[in-house]
């Protein structure tokens, strides 16, 4: 399958927040693409171009028999690894989760496009992300589910999906919808 999002010529990301693809649980799995993209040994405060990632990401397609968890896995370690402000502790639930469109914006910078989050509140415990970044549907669904599983009390059930009336990036759509609900 070839890689089904767009590049983002001119974007760069901040080396800690990329950093996460060797913290997640399936780094060892991944390093042989970091390396032939030159993305292996990265420093936390220098900015990379994002289309080197994208190029990871199109590797991994090749060969889609893990793609998915490998996405996700990476999606949850960068919101694992995400150093917050201390006033994010105290700041209220759903401004937690929410947070998305935050770190997307501190973490990228330059003349390229890296896409974009909306967050909407749908209903009390029901939170809507509209994305259209260059990054993998799988990965955001990562983020996502990573948000929830910091903030959200301990023992809360959520559930994070896929909205079944857009088309998602992954399959030609412009951008993709996730909910977040809760209970």
């Amino acid at each position: 399958m070839s890689y089904p999002y767009r590049y983002a010529p001119g974007a760069e990301v901040l080396g800690q927040a990329a950093s996460a693809i060797f913290n997640h649980m399936l780094g060892d799995e991944v390093m042989d693409s970091l390396r032939k993209h030159g993305v292996d040994q990265l420093k936390p405060d220098a900015w990379y171009p994002v289309d080197k990632f994208i190029e990871v990401f199109a590797d991994w397609f090749k060969n889609p028999e893990n793609t998915s968890s490998h996405l996700v896995s990476v999606g949850m370690a960068i919101i694992d690894n995400a150093v917050l402000p201390p006033e994010m502790e105290s700041a209220p639930l759903v401004e937690k989760l929410t947070l998305l469109s935050k770190l997307h914006d501190i973490n990228h910078r330059g003349t390229g496009d890296p896409g974009r989050y909306i967050v909407e509140q749908v209903g009390e415990k029901h939170l809507k992300y509209i994305t259209n970044t260059p990054y993998p549907d799988d990965m955001i669904y990562g983020y996502i589910y990573g948000v929830a599983k910091r903030f959200l009390p301990r023992g809360t059930h959520f559930k994070v999906a896929y909205d079944p009336e857009v088309p998602r990036q992954h399959q030609g759509g412009t951008h993709t919808i996730f909910h977040l609900t809760w209970e």
